[in-house]
């Protein structure tokens, strides 16, 4: 606990001399910058398919480029998307940030409008928009202007799982050092503008200049609830309604000492298997009579055995390795969405059953072939220009492994110091780094919401986030996956929409449970004809809430967007995750 005490003052004093919030406001907010927004509905050039037949505009924001040097005339140009409120006039508007960090928020927007306008009541404009080092945002690679052929050349070799071998740990160190050294001379001194706190300054503008109430109304995902609880502390007053879901250790994030990641990730990997025994019909991992333990040894003797005995594959002449590294990190992604735990299961039983060519064909199906031209460096430019922790050799890194380690069996090893590792690693500072109060009384109270199991932003984490805002209320949503919308619970977007709505917290301890069960399939229609909201009433029964549409809206908006839960891990350019 001391280390940690120290890591936190360390990151305390890392940050450039800015005025508080409350001269920046006064000295910079009119004179550089747009005076407005101007919204269009021509937004071809944003890049990507728009299909909603809802109202949606689109617009280029400018900004300060560098909030450290109030001298400078240069701006950044924000790539900012709205759906209209179905419901006129009005309650105002929910900015949302889908996580990462490097999650873009204007494409995330639009694809899921109809869903979200429906948990807010239809009465709220939603706007996303690409953060800096998202998208077109201040765009960070560190690999800019080299072909595809030439990035498959320069890059370091992969990061693997810390379990993959007893010389995993120190070849990902070796990588993230390479990756630091390259980011370092090819991308300047963009590294320095893209940290979480100049993204809180460029949402202060944004609420500024919607000829609104100034007033932020947003919805944080993952790190966007590290972005949503930095502004809250740096703008408290501009606080309006703030719901951050699924919630990462705001203060271990900045001490880059994040231990509590990891440690309700074991009991995810137990409701995965207690889930396939309970569904034997949908998951054929559970044979007759077979116990949860029984799966749970049968996955993990295959996964012991990918360890030391990859599996060739040869399909139409293309040879593809299946290896510990790929199967696992495939179960650790889609534990974050229950939605896709029978697919989990299904090819996890190709591998069991001895048909690697089954699994190598059906992962095809689902992944398509990924090209060299898909790398982005954003998540390491935001999260490790922002962390304090650095380290000169992987023996600096055995302190944190002792403590991060344990906290889970499954994965512990395998995952846990991956982000710390190309952190530690990392070069470059963000110009402006919070490092205020973290125990602020914002003007309204913020809501957070914990999922009980939850394999990356434990529920713990939402309460510790909670500690630091007086007033604020954590719901527990008592269901798996990341995030909230995971798995679908009437309760839970109840809440959020009263929240959202009228500025109602749930009570202290609400604990909220889901509707969809596990290994479902389900539809909405299905859920709708077994579900009963309070163990007696049929949800068709269930009388509509009087600020927004039907229970049965409701539920189909939560089940779609539990499909496509944001915040997923990707493999970037050293395979971090």
């Amino acid at each position: 606990m001391l280390f940690l005490s120290v890591l936190l003052a360390t990151a305390a004093g890392r940050v450039v001399g800015l005025p508080r919030p409350e001269s920046y406001r006064r000295e910079l907010k009119a004179d550089i910058g747009d005076s407005e927004i101007q919204w269009s509905t021509d937004c071809a050039y944003l890049g990507y398919k728009i299909d909603s037949d809802l109202s949606y505009s689109c617009a280029n924001f400018s900004v300060p480029l560098d909030y450290t040097d109030p001298s400078s005339n240069e701006t950044l140009t924000l790539t900012l998307t709205k759906i209209n409120a179905t419901i006129q006039p009005a309650k105002g508007s929910v900015l949302f940030n889908p996580g990462g960090p490097g999650g873009r928020g204007a494409p995330f927007i639009l694809g899921h409008s109809a869903e979200f306008l429906t948990i807010l009541g239809g009465q709220f404009n939603l706007i996303g928009f690409d953060p800096r080092a998202t998208g077109k945002t201040l765009r960070f690679d560190c690999l800019e202007g080299l072909s595809d052929l030439e990035r498959v050349k320069d890059q370091p070799p992969p990061m693997v799982l810390g379990n993959s071998s007893d010389v995993a740990l120190g070849h990902n160190f070796a990588s993230a050092q390479s990756e630091s050294n390259d980011c370092l001379q090819r991308a300047g001194d963009t590294v320095q503008l893209v940290g979480t706190a100049f993204v809180a300054r460029d949402m202060a503008r944004i609420v500024d200049t919607l000829e609104e109430d100034g007033m932020l109304r947003y919805w944080g995902l993952s790190y966007g609830t590290v972005l949503g609880a930095t502004f809250s502390a740096m703008f408290p007053e501009k606080v309006d309604k703030v719901l951050l879901d699924g919630n990462a250790n705001v203060q271990q994030y900045y001490a880059g000492w994040e231990t509590q990641m990891y440690v309700d990730l074991d009991g995810t990997v137990q409701g995965f298997f207690d889930g396939c025994v309970a569904s034997p019909d949908i998951c054929p991992l559970a044979g007759d009579g077979e116990t949860a333990e029984d799966v749970y040894n049968t996955v993990e003797a295959l996964f012991t055995q990918l360890k030391y005995n990859p599996i060739a594959v040869t399909i139409l002449n293309e040879t593809t390795i299946v290896t510990y590294n790929d199967v696992k990190f495939f179960m650790f992604g889609n534990l974050y969405e229950p939605a896709s735990w029978p697919t989990i299961a299904t090819l996890l039983s190709y591998l069991v059953d001895d048909n690697p060519g089954l699994y190598v064909e059906t992962m095809i199906q689902l992944t398509g072939n990924a090209t060299a031209g898909n790398f982005t460096d954003g998540f390491a430019a935001i999260k490790c220009g922002d962390s304090a922790y650095r380290a000169d050799s992987l023996a600096d890194l055995i302190p944190f492994e002792e403590e991060i380690v344990p906290t889970s069996t499954w994965g512990g090893l395998d995952f846990g110091l991956n982000n710390m590792i190309i952190c530690s690693s990392w070069l470059m500072n963000a110009k402006e780094v919070y490092s205020g109060d973290w125990n602020v009384e914002t003007k309204n109270p913020l809501m957070l919401i914990g999922n009980t199991w939850d394999p990356v932003t434990p529920l713990v984490a939402a309460q510790a986030n909670s500690a630091l805002f007086p007033g604020s209320v954590v719901l527990q949503h008592n269901g798996y996956g990341h995030c909230s919308l995971a798995q679908p619970s009437l309760c839970t977007a109840e809440a959020i929409q009263a929240y959202f709505v009228n500025g109602t917290l749930p009570a202290s301890g609400t604990v909220c449970q889901p509707d969809v069960p596990l290994f479902s399939n389900a539809t909405w229609e299905d859920a709708l004809d077994s579900i009963s909201l309070d163990g007696t009433v049929p949800v068709k029964a269930k009388r509509d809430v009087p600020y927004g549409p039907s229970s049965e809206d409701l539920l189909e908006a939560l089940i779609e967007l539990s499909r496509d839960v944001p915040g997923k891990p990707v493999t970037l350019r050293s395979g971090r995750i």
